[in-house]
């Protein structure tokens, strides 16, 4: 009798001590409920100290599609728009291993990109590329684009139709590109693509997508008009892992006008907007803003918001009221306006990285204090009217208002 009435207070014991530990563990899981309700950010800090110790503030990736960060994981699509100057050069690296060059000038009697672009190509171990795209025949889009041909095998070219410009620095680009060729796998000589921008069309690869949109063939813009020769550049929606960059040249307002009209921009949310035009009063006009909706904003030049290039006073300071003060036309569970605008005159070299997870870093080499990153939205929600994005961000849940 005696060890009967033992096994039942061991037994009893037992009971007290499982209903203690359920007790202990439902009020931490309130607690971490009242935390990610009324701290989020303190609760992130908790989670990102305990997985996240060694995190490093920026990640400057390796060049090869992939990237070691707390935002951006999986296969890694990356573009750098370089800071070459009053100017255009775009470098993407494709997350299933291919590459773009998109434009490589500057303006003239101003110092070469060749050093800069040629030095960032060999850091990354780029011996080929895969696409060489111009949007159009300005010189400060094609300047070294004979140069590139010259010292890289291209795979595969995207051009405007070559009655888009007749200066000499496009008529020799367009006699090195149409004899353009490469080496294969098996180490035959190959003739490379060539491909003129007209209309829409789209370049594709393993999970990603850049859909391009220009003038169809009979209503292509013709002669040296300078506004006919920017209008040329196509615009383009460069897609991975449900994120959208904009790309877009020297686009004006009469590109942004034929491309809407066409409907090519119905029923888009986008990310990130390069700027067209180099931040020209005349491009990036209310109504394509308010079309592409997207949060971030890139202009390549040589000026700055305080100082803007003296020619061409670019960045316009029309344009950057208009990007400054642009709210969603549609509310939505995105960020209403522009999160950031970088301008590479005072930012330098801006790379954005999107990986796998739909995460986002962007990154700009001489301001640090603009560098972002953030996950893709996991959940919305609404209050009242107000709405709210939950993400995952560092390990914790995330509300974004």
């Amino acid at each position: 009798m005696a060890r009967a009435r033992t096994a039942r207070r061991k037994k009893k014991l037992s009971k007290g001590k499982i209903i203690f530990f359920v007790v202990v563990v439902l009020i931490i899981v309130a607690a971490l409920v009242a935390l990610w309700y009324f701290k989020p950010d303190v609760l992130n800090g908790i989670i990102a100290s305990v997985f996240h110790k060694d995190d490093p503030a920026n990640n400057v990736g390796n060049g090869s599609g992939q990237a070691d960060n707390p935002y951006v994981t999986g296969d890694t699509l990356e573009m750098t728009v370089l800071d070459i100057g009053q100017g255009d050069c775009i470098y993407i690296a494709f997350p299933d291993g291919k590459n773009m060059v998109m434009d490589i000038g500057s303006e003239f009697g101003t110092t070469s990109p060749w050093n800069h672009a040629n030095e960032f190509l060999r850091e990354k171990n780029v011996t080929q590329i895969d696409y060489l795209f111009i949007t159009h025949g300005d010189y400060d889009h094609i300047r070294d684009a004979k140069k590139l041909l010259d010292n890289y095998e291209i795979k595969s070219l995207y051009m405007p139709l070559d009655k888009a410009q007749d200066s000499n620095t496009w008529l020799k680009l367009l006699e090195a590109a149409e004899n353009e060729t490469y080496t294969d796998e098996r180490g035959n000589t190959v003739d490379a693509a060539y491909n003129n921008n007209v209309g829409a069309y789209t370049i594709s690869g393993e999970n990603w997508e850049m859909k391009c949109y220009s003038f169809n063939e009979e209503d292509y813009p013709t002669g040296t008009n300078a506004e006919k020769i920017n209008a040329v550049s196509p615009i383009c929606l460069l897609e991975y892992a449900e994120r959208t960059i904009v790309l877009t040249g020297d686009a004006n307002e009469m590109t942004e006008e034929y491309v809407l009209a066409k409907g090519y921009l119905d029923n888009i949310d986008t990310d990130i907007l390069k700027v067209g035009h180099h931040g020209s009063k005349s491009s990036t006009t209310q109504a394509f803003l308010d079309k592409i909706d997207a949060e971030f904003a890139i202009i390549s030049t040589s000026g700055t918001r305080e100082k803007p290039q003296e020619k061409y006073t670019h960045p316009n300071p029309d344009l950057l009221a208009r990007l400054d003060g642009y709210v969603d036309a549609v509310p939505d569970a995105d960020y209403n306006g522009f999160r950031q605008i970088y301008i590479t005159g005072s930012d330098g070299d801006i790379t954005v990285r999107i990986g796998e997870n739909g995460g986002i870093n962007i990154t700009a080499s001489e301001a640090a204090d603009k560098n972002y990153g953030e996950v893709q939205v996991a959940a919305v929600l609404t209050d009242g009217g107000t709405v709210y994005a939950i993400c995952m961000k560092r390990g914790a849940y995330v509300v974004q208002e």
